[in-house]
């Protein structure tokens, strides 16, 4: 069995647009085995986006992906 990850960002969470996500998943077969949400800090940013760390970019998607819970 395959898996993949899914993050829905902190602007689609405050939107209210988690549940269209995870529908249309389901809706092409794909079965959500477990979901949570969470206040992503700087650390996890920080290595969730190692191979950005040099770019320019960097601190924008840190402060993008911490600025809000994500699912």
């Amino acid at each position: 069995m395959e898996k993949t990850f899914v993050l829905v960002k902190p602007g689609a969470v405050a939107r209210g647009l988690v549940g269209e996500v995870v529908r249309r998943f389901e809706r092409r077969g794909f079965r959500v085995r477990a979901m949570k949400m969470l206040q992503v800090d700087r650390d996890l940013a920080a290595e969730h986006y190692a191979e950005h760390r040099e770019k320019d970019f960097f601190g924008e998607l840190v402060g993008s992906i911490t600025s809000g819970p994500v699912v």
